[in-house]
């Protein structure tokens, strides 16, 4: 499907980004924008910015930036066309599709979301009406997961063929390259492909926003050197540590009760959903990812963690709490009875006595000293010591300092200890990690350093501040100001080749009488390091000078806007000249003879002429 641009230019233009944003993220006004904690990324400090005024948003800690269409596609992880359709729906633009495009129209992550949907479809016939499919319907009857169940998560089968997928996909022309890709097919060493998926049942991963990105499958029947799962590789649409499974589906009851119960398996999963247990997220592996814990933050700040109580369930429910606790969530850990799972609990006892293990869930610190007691560690004072240390550092992941407090204040009065005594064994802690950070700042300063030296080689580029001025006053929407730059300087002056590309689109914008908006202005932009330049630079406070600043705290007038922008033109046209006076000047000490000589002296004389110009038309203004 394709919209028509000038639709777009509508949707954007009728959308008020603080109003759509604010529906995700708390913001607060400050000045003429507002600001609140990035969704994109963990921190304490609000530094995610919304310009109302411009249409765009920033956030000047993980630099994600763009307009109200960018920002739904990075936090619903949704396509453009999508992204489009959510905004026409909020604002009440009807939206007419031309649904007659060519293939090549389309975009490399549509298509691939097209081949994932024609697998699902594939998968789950299979299951539900295929022959062979009698032997997955029987397993899945054998879990208590019923057929209505299986339609909802979209639940399927590979058949044991080895060209069941790939016979279906080329009757759909699928890209089988593109097929390849993301795991479906595989390559044979004599050319041709096979199916990747045989003999398995399917498990549709979904995103937030129901796309299925990827495919998780499980072995029937257990053959040597065969793994029990296989799972579709990382691809332009699936990263497994930024995706959780069952989200799309338990979203909303997540929001409802503002709790995510979190658990390890797929089966598990849908058996709880089955069950009337439907806030429920599976990470897809044994811990969860930072990634996933701040997609999970989008909906709750609050999580139940079930782990398997083997060795290898209570370490990875250890790392999941560290990464769940130093990004604020309030977390709880529930034990299932041995020899338990979610699955197996709540089809024997159901969601009533699930519930209660839900309630009688321990906060993370009161687990972990349930552990460490299992282990012995305070049998004898020596141990005793290591397991109040272990306590503190996990202590020490809370940011809250008040809760920060209180989990000491209970780890003192546990072990009979000085409050006080606590408190240096954190503030050392803290001190660490606050040094430590430091040194891996500086340690990625110099790596970006060197990164910028090796690309720029030994050419470096001299970036003058008017550039940069003049990039800033063309992308601020204001037609008279971009009216009076390009009387007086073209594209092409401009010193730095991403200035010129940045002026350029603005130049053919203006000229052709199209939007000038920021907004619309940066998405034509492909550059994607230049894109996220301009966020940045065209959302800071609008100051082209300090005493532009020092006079005028609040908005600007015209007429001062205009006179700025003369001085900062004056500014870029005399740097330009001294820029070739000093090549002059090289030049004549290095002049061949007599007529060379004369001709570079006269040419430096009529430069200076030209600056002394300039500077008298300063004066006189």
């Amino acid at each position: 499907m394709i919209i028509p641009e000038n639709k777009i230019e509508e949707i954007r233009t009728a959308a008020n980004i603080v109003d759509i944003i604010s529906d995700y993220v708390q913001l607060k006004k400050r000045g003429k924008n507002f600001i609140g904690n990035c969704p994109f990324h963990s921190e304490k400090t609000p530094s995610f910015t919304v310009s109302p005024e411009k249409q765009i948003y920033h956030c000047f800690g993980c630099h994600a930036g763009g307009n109200v269409f960018k920002f739904l596609m990075d936090y619903e992880s949704i396509s453009f066309v999508e992204a489009v359709q959510d905004v026409a729906k909020k604002t009440g633009i009807t939206l007419d599709i031309e649904e007659n495009f060519r293939p090549e129209q389309q975009s490399e992550q549509e298509i691939l979301y097209d081949i994932n949907t024609v697998a699902a479809k594939y998968f789950s016939e299979n299951l539900l009406n295929s022959l062979q499919g009698e032997y997955a319907r029987e397993y899945f009857k054998s879990r208590k997961i019923k057929t209505q169940t299986q339609r909802i998560f979209g639940l399927g089968y590979a058949l044991q063929n080895w060209d069941g997928f790939l016979n279906h996909a080329k009757a759909n022309n699928v890209d089988l390259d593109k097929a390849k890709s993301l795991g479906l097919i595989d390559a044979k060493d004599g050319g041709g492909y096979y199916d990747k998926f045989r003999s398995r049942i399917m498990f549709p991963i979904f995103s937030p926003n129901g796309r299925v990105i990827a495919f998780g499958g499980r072995i029937l029947d257990k053959a040597e050197n065969t793994a029990k799962y296989l799972n579709s590789p990382e691809s332009a649409i699936y990263s497994k540590r930024k995706s959780l499974y069952g989200l799309f589906h338990s979203k909303d009851e997540i929001r409802k009760h503002d709790k995510a119960i979190l658990v390890e398996g797929y089966i598990d999963l849908i058996s709880l959903y089955q069950n009337g247990v439907k806030n429920v997220v599976a990470s897809l592996g044994t811990a969860l990812t930072e990634e996933q814990a701040q997609l999970l933050s989008r909906y709750t700040k609050n999580i139940v963690v079930f782990y398997d109580a083997d060795p290898a369930g209570i370490k990875a429910s250890i790392r999941s709490i560290e990464i769940l606790v130093k990004q604020n969530f309030d977390v709880k850990i529930a034990e299932m009875p041995e020899g338990e799972d979610p699955d197996t609990f709540i089809n024997k006892f159901g969601k009533d006595d699930f519930n209660e293990l839900v309630n009688k869930s321990l906060n993370f610190l009161e687990y972990q000293t349930a552990q460490l007691e299992k282990q012995g560690m305070f049998n004898d004072p020596s141990k005793q010591t290591e397991a109040v240390r272990q306590l503190i550092q996990s202590a020490s992941f809370v940011s809250d300092e008040l809760k920060r407090t209180i989990f000491l204040k209970n780890i003192a009065k546990k072990f009979n200890l000085r409050e006080r005594l606590l408190e240096t064994e954190i503030e050392k802690i803290l001190g660490s990690e606050k040094e430590k950070e430091k040194r891996q700042e500086a340690v990625a300063v110099k790596i970006r350093e060197a990164e910028k030296k090796e690309k720029s080689g030994e050419q470096k580029v001299k970036i003058h501040k008017s550039e940069i001025e003049i990039v800033k006053l063309l992308f601020q929407g204001n037609k008279s100001v971009i009216k009076y730059i390009f009387e007086h300087i073209t594209p092409e002056q401009l010193y730095l080749p991403n200035f010129r590309l940045a002026a350029e689109v603005v130049y053919e914008q203006f000229f052709n009488g199209e939007n000038i908006s920021p907004a619309s202005l940066i998405e034509k932009i492909e550059n994607k390091e230049l894109q996220d330049f301009l966020w940045k630079l065209t959302i800071e406070k609008y100051g082209i000078s300090k005493r532009w600043d020092a006079i005028n705290p609040g908005d600007p007038s015209e007429k001062i806007i205009l006179k700025e922008t003369r001085d900062v033109i004056r500014s870029f046209k005399i740097s330009k000249i001294e820029e070739e006076i000093s090549e002059a000047l090289e030049q004549i000490t290095q002049a061949k003879d007599e007529n060379e000589l004369l001709s570079l002296m006269k040419l430096k004389h009529e430069l200076v002429q030209e600056r002394s110009a300039i500077l008298k038309e300063e004066t006189e203004d």
